[in-house]
């Protein structure tokens, strides 16, 4: 019998799988914050940090490090397909930046989940103000009554680089309304996002490791554990531990243990298991063919 055995590393894998979570958050979420940018003015530093980390073609924070180095060196999107915009943000007056913590979006918002409804402002209809992204980084209004002077047809239109309204970072948890004109008649997009309701889409990798225990026949057919010994009732505890003698119940040729826990343990170290996988339902071991377990640990 083995106390101890060793796990076959061939048969260890490892996967990572993609989960999301639709998160609805307001403004008086916990961590979620709301600032009102307007260079010149006491918010000066907000507005040169989001300019060198992401609207500037080089930052000189991070121009010399080759991550960084093309097609520029600062941290706005290069999608792959679709393009974002980012011009403007020089020459606008203000804008306004939500910071949504990690803890609700864990890697980054998902691309094409983001939508803000403000609350505070309607247009002649009595519909909310409504912010979508792209999925590109972009961020553009869905139900605006006009862009620029324009009635707007079809509501639903993607952005362009003529009607998005500012942008997303969705690996930073942060959104950026540039956009200064009209959203609709007298509210501009200035006056959005002081009192909203978001939704979106969490991203996590989940890593999961899957460790495969194989039981021999020939191997772990007897038990250490003391209550299948004949203890007297006069026995203290300390003999109960070192008696060498099983209750009958425990000696037919037919007994097999019992399975209820495995742990795992680091190489050399059998002190204290680094996992310890807990079965739903006791197992009888098979001295008869090969017992195999399957442990998977989600990380």
């Amino acid at each position: 019998m083995y106390v101890f055995g060793e796990i076959d590393k061939s048969s260890t894998l490892i996967e990572n799988n993609v989960t999301h979570y639709i998160q609805d958050l307001t403004t008086s979420s916990a961590g979620v914050t709301t600032h009102k940018i307007v260079s010149g003015s006491i918010s000066q530093s907000h507005w040169d940090s989001l300019n060198v980390l992401f609207y500037t073609s080089g930052s000189p924070v991070y121009g010399n490090e080759l991550k960084f180095s093309a097609p520029s060196s600062n941290l706005s999107i290069k999608p792959l397909h679709g393009e974002q915009f980012l011009t403007k943000y020089h020459g606008y007056p203000s804008s306004s930046l939500i910071v949504i913590p990690s803890q609700y979006y864990g890697e980054k918002i998902k691309e094409g989940s983001f939508k803000l409804t403000d609350l505070n402002n309607t247009n002649k209809n009595g519909f909310n103000p409504i912010i979508r992204d792209d999925g590109f980084g972009n961020l553009y209004a869905e139900n605006a009554s006009n862009r620029f002077g324009t009635l707007i047809t079809n509501t639903t239109s993607i952005s362009s680089s003529d009607n998005y309204v500012g942008n997303i970072f969705y690996d930073k948890g942060l959104a950026v309304i540039t956009e200064t004109g009209s959203w609709s008649g007298s509210v501009k997009y200035s006056d959005i996002a002081d009192n909203y309701e978001l939704r979106f889409e969490s991203y996590h990798t989940i890593t999961t490791h899957e460790y495969n225990v194989t039981l021999l026949p020939q191997d772990y057919n007897l038990t250490t554990n003391y209550s299948i010994r004949n203890v007297l009732t006069t026995d203290t505890e300390p003999l109960k531990l070192s008696t060498p003698f099983v209750a009958a119940t425990f000696t037919s040729s037919d007994f097999q243990p019992y399975i209820t826990t495995i742990n795992l343990y680091q190489d050399g170290d059998y002190d204290t298991p680094v996992i310890q996988a807990t079965l739903p339902r006791a197992v009888r071991k098979s001295d008869k063919i090969n017992t195999r377990f399957k442990i998977k640990l989600d990380i």
